[in-house]
């Protein structure tokens, strides 16, 4: 039998994150690969499926968490309000822009992570079920984000109380929306957190290289659903790879998460250092060991519990409630 290094751990990795990992990893590698779609009806079909997927993954552990949701709709875009059973929210707001590669996912989808969200940070958090790609380019995803922030602001949530988050592909929408935001001139949220974002779509880091073989991400699949979110042509755009953006114009205090284990770490490392050197405030936070976005996988486990806290510390140094501008306008 031909060994497969994806299904290897490191003997750094806590018992409590293996006991998940080790049955999660056998399970993700008996799948059968599926075609990259080639038609908007492919990929609706393959949308619609993966959703089914990760509700039915995700089931379990949402009901245990019980979170309080509302669907609603604002400017026409359709959003889910969570907020955790038995916690009272400070007044500050977490805007979520899920992940899923672009092509997948949808505020349902992914409540487990926003469920966790305002479980473990006790904040209200409003999740954003914009239109997968390729049926919306990254132009059309970040005006849709970009059009909640500001129906919000609008409403009366002052800008320092607003924190935005993302995973993945969300973690790219989310930064990217902020330097959409920033650039129209309209203030910014206090703070972002970005959990293993991408954010070169040419895909250049070294672990993308380095870690393929240990990772379930890679490859000829990421590179077709960069595609489908950017033409080529238009990846060194910032509103599409949020790497290239002029931070020294201004840009929330960052934390971004991200493990040892996953492609997507120079994507991390790459815009954490960008932000830096532009005279911002980032934090990039690394996990030995960790797999894609573990904050949901083993929220329980060392590894998890201390991201978790890490987050919540975070909001809390950087949401002000009813300050208008927040910290972030101070730079």
């Amino acid at each position: 039998m031909v060994h497969d290094p994806r299904l290897t751990l490191a003997t750094s990795v806590s018992a409590e994150a293996r006991a998940t990992m080790e049955p999660l990893g056998r399970m993700f590698a008996a799948m059968p690969q599926q075609s990259i779609p080639t038609t908007q009806d492919g990929f609706d079909q393959a949308a619609t499926v993966g959703a089914a997927v990760q509700e039915a993954w995700t089931a379990s552990a949402v009901a245990s968490l019980s979170p309080v949701t509302e669907n609603d709709t604002i400017r026409g875009i359709p959003l889910i309000d969570v907020r955790a059973r038995d916690k009272r929210d400070d007044g500050t707001l977490l805007l979520y822009i899920h992940g899923g590669g672009f092509v997948q996912g949808s505020a349902r989808a992914s409540l487990l992570m926003a469920a966790l969200m305002a479980d473990r940070t006790g904040r209200r958090v409003v999740s954003i079920d914009y239109t997968l790609s390729p049926r919306a380019d990254y132009r059309t995803i970040t005006d849709q984000v970009a059009a909640v922030y500001e129906a919000l602001v609008e409403s009366g949530q002052a800008p320092g109380s607003i924190g935005m988050f993302g995973e993945s592909a969300g973690g790219a929408i989310a930064a990217s929306s902020i330097l959409k935001l920033r650039d129209r001139g309209v203030p910014i949220p206090a703070a972002v957190l970005l959990i293993s974002p991408v954010t070169d779509l040419y895909a250049h880091g070294d672990t993308h290289i380095t870690v393929a073989d240990h990772d379930f991400l890679g490859g000829a699949r990421l590179r077709a659903v960069y595609r489908a979110y950017a033409s080529e042509a238009d990846f060194a755009e910032p509103y599409a790879s949020p790497l290239f953006g002029d931070f020294a114009k201004g840009f929330p205090a960052t934390l971004i998460q991200v493990g040892t284990r996953e492609v997507l770490l120079s994507d991390s490392v790459r815009l954490n250092r960008a932000i830096r050197t532009a005279g911002g405030v980032s934090t990039l936070d690394v996990y030995e060991g960790m797999p894609h976005v573990f904050e949901q996988m083993v929220p329980d486990a060392p590894e998890g519990r201390q991201a978790w806290d890490e987050i919540a510390a975070f909001w809390t140094a950087w949401l002000t409630p009813g300050e208008t501008g927040g910290k972030a306008a101070a730079r």
